[in-house]
């Protein structure tokens, strides 16, 4: 999984609004697909859906 990008679409997390990360912060962002993600440290660990198949 790329850390810096959406698991389930691509976009990359630097367009997506949200705050400065913080050192051992847990904070959760929507991205433009609609899936939640999961973020330590500004990296993500979790989405709330599986990515798109082609």
């Amino acid at each position: 999984m790329d850390r810096n990008r959406c698991p389930r679409c691509g976009w990359p997390l630097a367009e997506l609004t949200a705050t400065r990360p913080v050192t051992h912060r847990l904070d959760y962002v929507r991205c433009v697909c609609g899936s939640w993600l999961a973020r330590l440290d500004g990296e993500v660990v979790g989405a709330t859906r599986a990515r798109l198949t082609p």
